[in-house]
């Protein structure tokens, strides 16, 4: 589940000697774990969500785990861990090299839902960052530079008669 999850992904990185919050920006089970000090600050974005009817025992077909509803798909198992990875090996990096800079690990729920990252944002999440890594699976491999809109949404109150655009 998404509570053991990050339970355990936040008891890990304590683990690696980084300064680790559990349900940080007011979100249960977001991460935000820290180690280094100074510029550049960079973060990574570890994603993790459970999806309804996707619970997969292991094997080569489909089968549900019985009692167990929700699961991950399309490589959201992966989405965390190699964030993590990345963040050791970023903190690794710089200790070998002797160099200056921060290394944020921050564990984002509800990756599909699109509210995880949402909620933590409102909240402070990222001011911090100069530099925020992310990866998704997909099926080629490629850098992409740029920004992307995940979620845009706007929410419109109409007071009157109703009317057709054209009228």
């Amino acid at each position: 589940s998404e509570v053991k999850a990050s339970a355990w992904t936040a008891e890990y990185l304590k683990e690696q000697g980084f300064e680790v919050e559990l349900g940080a920006y007011g979100v249960p089970t977001a991460i935000r774990a820290a180690w280094g000090s100074g510029h550049p600050v960079i973060g990574f974005l570890g994603e993790y969500d459970a999806l309804p009817g996707l619970s997969q025992a292991l094997g080569t077909t489909q089968q549900a785990i019985e009692g167990q509803l929700y699961g991950q798909g399309c490589g959201h198992n992966l989405l965390g861990v190699a964030c993590l990875g990345g963040a050791l090996g970023m903190k690794a990096e710089l200790e070998e090299r002797g160099l200056e800079g921060t290394v944020v690990y921050y564990g984002c729920p509800a990756e599909e839902a699109l509210t995880g990252k949402t909620f933590m944002a409102r909240n402070g999440a990222f001011q911090e960052l100069d530099l925020a890594l992310a990866w998704h699976g997909g099926t080629m491999n490629a850098v992409n530079v740029g920004c992307s809109n995940g979620l845009n949404s706007a929410i419109f109150h109409f007071k009157g008669i109703t009317a057709h655009a054209g009228g």
